[in-house]
């Protein structure tokens, strides 16, 4: 009956080991890719900005696929919401896309440490919060894991047109003037509506952003 009893209590620890052992070696995606979120505002715009830090070895796989892959594609993602309206898509740099001979199949990864932006038009006079996720799959050579989930807040000052307009000394720094529209010397545009003269957010055409002030303007007349 005793050496059964040890018998027993030798199998135990034998069977804890191994499980302590097994979950030792469980690698999630969140150990292997580091996301970070901040958030750049100018004016009535701003830019959403995932700085992505990846262990050596591992990589993530673009926000577009080639035809015909199989592979998770990351997706940056900002909760809808009547304060803002996104401006295109994902800004992610050029990914390393390549041929995976043993799977047979195109990839489109990114590597190492590198940043993805997502731009938005403020339409909210107040503050607000905007809330999103980056979703992703992270692999090495020989494995893929889980994919992961990084969820994130940000604060926005609120603005409105009037925040962008600017003081008409301004004048005195254009290089170029073509009727409402104007540069400086460092590449800013402007542009002119209702005699006032407004910086032209970055991304945006001065025809655009004279098009949309001024019927902001017509909205509140």
């Amino acid at each position: 009956m005793k050496n059964r009893i040890i018998q027993l209590f030798a199998l135990t620890m034998i069977m804890s080991g191994f499980i302590a052992s097994a979950f030792g070696q469980v690698e999630l995606g969140k150990d292997k890719v580091k996301v970070t979120f901040s958030i750049e505002q100018t004016n009535c715009e701003a830019t959403i900005i995932a700085k992505i830090v990846m262990a050596n070895t591992w990589h993530i796989n673009s926000t577009v696929l080639p035809a015909g892959s199989f592979g998770y594609p990351t997706a940056f993602k900002l909760d809808k919401s009547t304060s803002f309206k996104t401006v295109g898509g994902v800004i992610e740099p050029k990914p390393h896309v390549y041929m995976d001979e043993a799977a047979d199949e195109m990839l489109s990864t990114h590597e190492g440490t590198l940043v993805m932006k997502r731009k938005i038009k403020i339409e909210s006079d107040k503050d607000f919060t905007i809330n999103g996720s980056f979703d992703f799959q992270t692999c090495d050579e020989s494995k893929c894991l889980p994919p992961a989930l990084y969820e994130f807040s940000l604060k926005v000052k609120g603005c409105s047109s009037e925040e962008v307009k600017v003081d008409e000394n301004i004048e005195k720094t254009f290089t170029e003037v073509n009727g409402d529209e104007a540069k400086n010397k460092e590449g800013a545009q402007f542009v002119k509506v209702k005699g006032a003269w407004h910086l032209v957010p970055e991304g945006n055409s001065a025809a655009f952003y004279k098009k949309y002030l001024t019927l902001v303007s017509e909205e509140n007349d």
